[in-house]
């Protein structure tokens, strides 16, 4: 049975919504061949810190919503920004800014962390 792709529209815009509407400042992707994790992080005064998982799925069902944040990571980068933008229509502000770090593990594990 083949499973459904992630819509990369509809998922970025729930997902900074939900970052910035609960106040996280943090965007957390974990992937390895087999798994990505997305987990939300607040590190502030004064809203104290806290960490919630969001959702976990295949690579190859998520690979439309990381090849966006991915397009938009190149292009900051090819533009010798530190800040990359990712459009997302369904927002009210219709766009979101990040920085990126990713690091990388080995054997294929990666960790991207977005700082909104």
């Amino acid at each position: 049975m083949a499973k459904e792709k992630f819509n990369s529209q509809e998922f970025l815009s729930s997902l900074f919504h939900y970052a910035h509407g609960f106040n996280f400042n943090h965007i957390i992707f974990d992937a390895n061949r087999y798994r990505v994790s997305v987990s939300l992080m607040r590190r502030s005064v004064t809203y104290g810190n806290a960490e919630m998982f969001y959702v976990s799925a295949d690579p190859k069902e998520f690979a439309p919503v990381m090849s966006a944040i991915n397009s938009a990571i190149e292009i900051a980068e090819l533009e010798g920004k530190q800040q990359a933008t990712v459009v997302t229509p369904n927002l009210e502000r219709n766009e979101q800014v990040f920085q990126f770090k990713l690091r990388e593990f080995g054997s294929g594990k990666y960790n991207l962390d977005l700082s909104i």
